[in-house]
């Protein structure tokens, strides 16, 4: 299983992903980002609470699945 370390590391590259793919997007894809970047910071906030580490990860598996299906969206929509 991956350190919380490992997983927020690769949560905040694929959140760096996308906003350099940002300026491509839509405005649906704007306000997509908007919600993912709300949900980051409640992620964040969330793991630095005395939490169990299945707790966070269960949370940050979600958030990296959502992340990523909004990278694949934000990518197709910038490649058109």
């Amino acid at each position: 299983m991956k350190s919380l370390n490992e997983i927020l590391t690769e949560l905040q590259q694929k959140r760096d992903e996308l906003n350099l793919q940002l300026h491509l997007a839509s405005k649906e894809g704007k306000d997509e980002w908007e919600d993912l970047v709300h949900e980051w910071e409640r992620f964040l906030t969330a793991a630095q609470f005395d939490r169990s580490r299945e707790e966070v990860g269960d949370a940050a598996k979600d958030l990296g699945l959502k992340m990523k299906d909004a990278f694949d969206r934000l990518k197709k929509a910038a490649d058109k």
